[in-house]
């Protein structure tokens, strides 16, 4: 038990130091790829992101890289949610198990949108010229089961960005941790998200690197302007901590509850509370209140279970209720095989 508390105590340390090594609140609204903050899966996305200690299997990928390092076999997700102003999520994942306490996982998240119309001043109605713009993450995770309630994970990721003729790419890692206790099955979860360097369009960086000689030339004193013509965008670094335990179990429910909290580099901290019922295994009712958050703070969901011989699989259901766009709906499939 020594050993296990030392080696806890080393990994909360690193985390710790992570955290800190993130850009400043200040930067709000100043980072790209911003498709990497919305909850990909259906469970997650019910439970308000609360996804850090109780998501396990590859639709857990997304939340932390350590949620694989117990399964068994093949484990496989898919989820697609619609978003707001006709733009789409679309998450896919897939684990298997190495042997050896260790796992292996992919991960796509793709955001598109419909071609628009370009409009100009002198053709504010459209030119008849569209053009697309779209987002891309494609990851590969390694999780290993480092004792009996520890795991630890990684996931290296190569992110893309595209609208109209430029393009912006960059990678990027995930660490996260677990451990679990034999106290109501209580599991501390935490995560860095999306470590990596800045964004670059390709095309725009010479026009944008002409203004900002025109701005420094003015010779002002902290000159909003230049920050905000940066040819580099950050990418959307969260640091996020959170538990699950059993708050009541009997032999036909359990009643999950979740605390979670995650620090952006882009906005101000935020917290989760969520809460699962499960009725036999099969039966799972959601729901989370997020604090903090700028465009929702209630979401909901479902989820089935079918026994399939020794294998599993899932349905799942989610409704964020946004303040503004109405209710943004998830529903995702996984399976362990």
């Amino acid at each position: 038990m020594k050993i296990y508390n030392a080696k806890g105590l080393i990994f909360l340390a690193l985390f710790i130091c992570m955290a800190t090594t993130l850009p400043a609140q200040g930067n709000l609204g100043q980072s790209g790829a911003n498709f990497l903050q919305i909850p990909a899966d259906a469970k997650g996305a019910a439970l308000g992101g609360a996804g850090v200690a109780s998501i396990t299997g590859a639709s857990g990928l997304f939340w932390n890289p350590s949620s694989i390092a117990q399964i068994e076999g093949i484990d496989l997700s898919v989820a697609y949610t619609n978003w707001f102003l006709d733009t789409r999520l679309t998450y896919a994942a897939a684990a298997a198990s190495l042997g050896e306490a260790s796992s292996l996982g992919l991960t796509l998240t793709s955001f598109s949108m419909d071609d628009t119309e370009i409009t100009t001043e002198q053709n504010p109605g459209g030119t008849g010229e569209l053009y697309s713009a779209g987002n891309l993450a494609v990851g590969l995770a390694y999780a290993r089961q480092m004792t009996d309630r520890f795991s630890f994970g990684v996931t290296g990721k190569y992110i893309q960005e595209n609208i109209w003729n430029s393009t912006a790419s960059q990678v990027a890692l995930d660490i996260g941790s677990r451990y679990r206790t034999d106290f109501k099955n209580l599991v501390l979860g935490m995560a860095v998200r999306n470590v990596g360097g800045t964004l670059l369009f390709s095309e725009d960086a010479e026009d944008v690197k002409s203004r900002l000689d025109e701005e420094a030339a003015r010779d002002e004193d902290n000159n909003p302007r230049i920050e905000r013509l940066s040819p580099g965008y950050r990418l959307p670094q969260v640091f996020h901590v959170g538990v699950t335990f059993d708050a009541l179990q009997t032999h036909f429910m359990t009643w999950k509850m979740m605390i979670d909290a995650d620090i952006p580099s882009d906005n101000t901290e935020r917290i989760i509370l969520a809460s699962e019922l499960g009725f036999s295994d099969r039966i799972f009712l959601r729901g989370a209140y997020r604090d903090g958050f700028d465009f929702s703070h209630l979401s909901f969901g479902a989820g089935l279970k079918f026994p399939l011989g020794g294998n599993s699989l899932r349905l799942d259901y989610a409704v964020v209720l946004s303040d503004h766009f109405g209710a943004l709906q998830t529903v995702g499939i996984s399976s362990n095989l």
